[in-house]
């Protein structure tokens, strides 16, 4: 590989990008931002699901934690909280968020964000090792986390999830 192929590899990306896609990814062509970060969420979960499966721990644990992330931000979408643009630009300002707005209790929302810095840092970025243990907690806790928040939803039909457990 050369500088000058990576250089053609990003200008093929950027292009990539810059075009609307003809195959969207099943479930996500959706017009409405709600209901885009709600399947995000579902897909998420399931894909962290088979990687779990064929024991990618690391990603199963990443998968988790931008699960919850998707379902939070959908239920904000969702109840007008927030317009799309204006989605925190952090991992805790969405747990931030849910617990001021009401979809999470305080308490949840500081556990989070304390999981989210002491354990999903450590194990993407530094020294920490993923598990099955691990990515199998978490991907729990996200499934569990985003039940909740769709089952207080009005959009619940729409959740993914439920098409996969029929």
């Amino acid at each position: 590989m050369s500088s000058s192929q990576i250089e053609q590899l990003i200008d093929d990306v950027q292009a990539a990008f810059d075009f609307r896609p003809t195959e969207i990814e099943p479930g996500l062509d959706v017009e409405d931002a709600a209901l885009l970060q709600l399947r995000k969420a579902c897909r998420l979960l399931a894909g962290a699901e088979a990687l779990r499966d064929a024991k990618y721990y690391t990603l199963v644990i990443e998968a988790s934690f931008v699960a919850i992330e998707r379902s939070v931000e959908f239920r904000l979408l969702e109840r007008g909280t927030m317009q799309p643009d204006d989605l925190p630009g952090t991992h805790p300002g969405v747990y931030r968020e849910a617990a001021k707005t009401g979809i999470v209790a305080e308490s949840i929302a500081d556990d989070l964000a304390d999981l989210w810095r002491d354990h999903r840092t450590k194990t993407y970025y530094q020294d920490g090792l993923a598990s099955a243990g691990r990515a199998e907690a978490m991907h729990a806790l996200a499934t569990e986390i985003h039940a909740f928040i769709v089952g207080r939803s009005r959009y619940g039909h729409e959740c993914l999830c439920t098409e996969t457990n029929q």
